[in-house]
């Protein structure tokens, strides 16, 4: 038995003239909902409403596959205007079977496209993007780029995922149903290719819905952030289900650490560097070879000074309910949160000792945290190795890269984008344009200051939480970045940079 009824959040109400139909959906630029008028109602489409909005109705009362009742034009009506609902994403599809709800179709876009059952001999699978998750009410199976969510309630249907791991042709499916739904394996087909969580295969195998993301080689963990932070249109029902927002008052605007001692860096210099702003430009470019001449305090100054000093605090959105403290920095970051922090492993620098230092871009200092432990030597390890790995640098041979002078790693306080980012979900995108600003800022300021500057794409977690003490789910590390001083072959003066 298949039945519909309107989906959670959507509401109808009812004028003289007209009915008004909310839907859940709006845009994160718009969170009005959406909604569908439809002028002068018949009192069978007014009694459709209700019963959609109550018990719902059975797919059976229309007699689709009647030919004699469907040239009725009230019936006709009736299947027209629940056919808009289906393709709206506002009906909660349902088949039963002899226990009850088995299997669910909950739309989560308003665009839904109903898809029937092949002609001819065929085969299905999951997509390769499929995500099964437990409900207290069964399982739970979508895709990032699914427009509707399937549940299975009925537990007799849980072989079918294991049927639809690979892929699945008419019998095999229909032997795998419980008896009593064997006479509905055509819309449980159905239900699944029109919700996106299964499609037809093709000769090798990748069903029809995939195609495109398997060609250009997505990865499920990419397709899925891609689409959850870049999608235009929400689903505000299910926003307001989220947790409520963190407590502003426990991720402040500046950061403070509990460190062993405080260093006080130079004063930063405001000398006229040689090269102008499109020279520093023109000029930057990643350098892993580095100086036996270490880089100085007053060269790690002017570089930290430069890249991340808090220039002021300010006050974000105020009058509205979500004000909140903000920073400026020499450095873009949305919404002027500035969640990321810079950690600095000093392996060598003159006029610094070395260990695991916190930068305090309040009052330009260096917070001590650690002497230069097991975890410290193990990151700038891993940054010596990772540079051997880059295609373009083929005059480091593996095994042959150096230890940076200073290895900087930036580590977010997720707390601080989830208070005001939560409900969205683009808290960790954010976060990484954010580190990707950084990036630039550092690469620009080292190139200005004739460092060695490069940029590391893989760095470790792990390391950075044994010592930082911190917890990863307090303060993460999301980016890495090292310098010295260039080799000689890149012009470096060495008596130059003593003097800096």
């Amino acid at each position: 038995m298949l039945n519909y009824r309107f989906r959670e959040g959507v509401h109808v109400d009812s004028g003289e003239n007209a009915v008004v139909i909310t839907s859940p959906y709006a845009t994160r630029l718009n969170s009005i909902q959406q909604c569908l008028k439809i002028e002068d109602p018949s009192d069978s489409l007014m009694s459709l409403l209700h019963d959609l909005s109550a018990k719902g109705v059975n797919r059976a009362q229309f007699c689709i596959n009647d030919d004699a009742l469907s040239a009725i034009a009230d019936q006709q009506e009736l299947f027209d205007e629940l056919e808009v609902f289906y393709a709206k994403g506002l009906l909660f599809v349902e088949i039963s079977g002899c226990k009850g709800a088995a299997i669910c179709l909950d739309p989560v876009k308003p665009l839904l496209n109903r898809k029937t059952v092949p002609i001819g001999d065929y085969r299905i699978r999951f997509s390769r993007f499929v995500h099964v998750q437990p409900r207290l009410d069964g399982l739970q199976i979508t895709t990032p780029l699914a427009v509707a969510t399937v549940l299975l309630k009925d537990q007799r249907l849980f072989p079918i995922l294991m049927q639809l791991v690979s892929s699945c042709d008419r019998k095999t499916f229909q032997d795998a149903l419980p008896d009593d739904l064997r006479g509905h394996h055509e819309d449980v087909v159905s239900l699944l290719l029109s919700s996106g969580v299964a499609g037809v295969c093709d000769g090798e195998g990748v069903v029809d819905i995939d195609k495109e993301a398997v060609d250009a080689g997505w990865t499920p963990e990419d397709l899925a952030f891609h689409c959850h932070t870049r999608e235009q249109m929400i689903d505000v029902c299910r926003d307001q289900s989220l947790p409520k927002p963190v407590n502003q008052q426990r991720f402040s605007a500046k950061h403070q650490r509990i460190v062993l001692s405080t260093v006080a860096l130079p004063e930063p210099s405001h000398i006229h560097h040689n090269l102008s702003f499109f020279q520093v430009v023109r000029e930057r470019k990643t350098i892993r070879s580095f100086h036996e001449q270490p880089v100085t305090a007053g060269v790690l100054s002017d570089f930290l000074w430069y890249s991340m000093h808090i220039r002021e605090e300010i006050l974000c959105d105020p009058g509205l309910s979500r004000a909140y403290s903000g920073l400026l920095r020499p450095v873009a970051s949305a919404g002027a949160l500035h969640s990321i922090e810079l950690y600095l492993c000093i392996h060598r620098c003159i006029g610094l000792q070395p260990g695991f230092y916190n930068y305090d871009s309040l009052n330009h200092s260096l917070g001590k945290l650690s002497d230069l432990g097991e975890p410290c030597l193990q990151m700038l390890d891993l940054a010596a190795a990772s540079t051997c790995r880059a295609p373009q640098a083929a005059s480091v041979s593996p095994g042959q890269g150096q230890r940076p002078d200073v290895l900087v790693v930036m580590a977010a306080r997720y707390g601080r984008h989830a208070s005001l980012h939560q409900h969205t979900g683009l808290s960790y995108a954010l976060i990484l344009k954010d580190v990707g600003s950084i990036y630039q800022q550092l690469y620009l300021v080292a190139t200005a200051l004739g460092l060695a500057p490069c940029g590391l794409s893989f760095g470790s977690s792990e390391l950075f939480e044994q010592a930082s003490g911190l917890s990863g789910r307090l303060e993460c590390s999301v980016g890495e970045f090292m310098i010295g001083n260039p080799a000689s072959t890149h012009g470096f003066d060495p008596g130059a940079a003593v003097v800096a």
